[in-house]
């Protein structure tokens, strides 16, 4: 009998499809935040339905049956109700497909399009939605109560809930628009990030902020030095380039990207954080490389025997050289390797620490 009742309760989480974890150090959670382009834009085909079981959303919005702050299976719309596919539905099938199967990636997506960063802002966003209404400007309003009425709120929510289940390693940002005459909008974009940091106890220099440009070949394309300079102004901030992200042109308005334009887009924004996550790989120890543990190959040909070891070797800062001077050491997150690389005679080489003798 209790076989079946657990047998029950197996089928009917499938069912609900919700996603329950302890804390898991593998489970790697972005926070993302701005307007219409990171609410996403392009149309859903039938390949955005398809779930990656390690692609998940973190549910920020009320809506589609599933619950605030629950994981569930990656699938538009990753906002509010009427979003669409935008930079993170693209950003985490990337990321999946480059990171090593133990890791998942999820994603809270808290966006509105058409917003200021003052709807961001603790200490501003009550002033900014009561004007708002004053204004008749109320469209929008629909999606705020999705979110609980409160962005700033809910994202801090969200990073909450990623903290206990997992590990926040970084903050995705897409916003400017709305601001093209605000000329403290850096400022402003700042204070947000800043206020976010103090608020989760997170450690600036391990969380970064992706910061992306607006469409260039867009209406507000001139304003991307401003984008600039809110990513300089944040000493983990990181400017992604929309060069060459073709934007749609619309009846009233060119902002937004085309699916094209989203999907190289969002493959950037991936592209720099797993080049952030390769910068923050843990020291080695030289202590525990053992010589006779060091497989030749070179840059033509490459050793494709996969180690049983290479785990135990992973966290070395220095190794001896190996016959020639100056070796570098690094760490290929691709292959999963621990590599010896240096020039010999004009020519590079790689050493692969596999912990197998040869």
């Amino acid at each position: 009998m209790l076989k079946k009742i657990l047998k029950s309760v197996v089928v009917t989480s499938a069912v609900l499809g919700a996603v329950s974890f302890a804390q898991d150090p593998n489970l790697h959670i972005y926070l993302a935040y701005g307007q219409s382009n990171m609410s996403g834009q392009a149309t859903v085909t039938d390949k955005d339905r398809v779930q990656d079981p390690r692609f998940l959303v973190l549910r920020a919005a009320n809506h589609s049956n599933q619950k605030v702050g629950e994981f569930y299976p990656a699938a538009p719309p990753m906002g509010h109700s009427q979003s669409k596919v935008g930079i993170v539905d693209i950003f985490g099938r990337k990321m999946v497909k480059e990171l090593p199967d133990s890791i998942k990636i999820a994603v809270a997506n808290v966006a509105i399009g058409g917003q200021s960063i003052d709807l961001f802002d603790k200490d501003r966003n009550k002033s900014y939605v009561q004007s708002a209404k004053n204004k008749g400007d109320t469209w929008w309003i629909q999606y705020l109560d999705e979110y609980g009425g409160d962005l700033y709120k809910r994202i801090v929510e969200m990073g909450k809930i990623a903290k206990q289940k997992g590990v926040i390693k970084g903050f995705l940002f897409h916003q400017g628009e709305a601001d093209y005459q605000m000329n403290d909008w850096p400022k402003r974009v700042k204070k947000v990030y800043d206020d976010l940091i103090k608020e989760l106890e997170l450690d600036p220099e391990k969380t970064p902020i992706l910061i992306g440009e607006l469409a260039p070949t867009g209406d507000l394309g001139w304003r991307n030095e401003a984008v600039k300079q809110a990513a300089d102004l944040i000493p983990n901030g990181h400017l992604i380039s929309a060069q060459g992200c073709p934007a749609l042109k619309e009846a009233s308005y060119t902002l937004h990207f085309t699916r094209e334009g989203y999907e190289k887009f969002g493959e950037r924004y991936a592209e720099k954080m797993l080049e952030i996550l390769k910068s923050q790989e843990p020291a080695p120890d030289s202590s525990k490389i053992d010589s006779s543990k060091v497989v030749r190959t070179d840059s033509t040909s490459r050793d494709s025997t996969s180690s049983d070891s290479t785990n135990s070797i992973r966290n070395m800062a220095v190794v001896r050289a190996v016959d020639s001077q100056s070796p570098r050491l690094f760490y290929d997150v691709y292959e999963q390797s621990l590599f010896v690389r240096f020039k010999k005679d004009g020519v590079e080489h790689r050493y692969r620490l596999t912990g197998r003798k040869k």
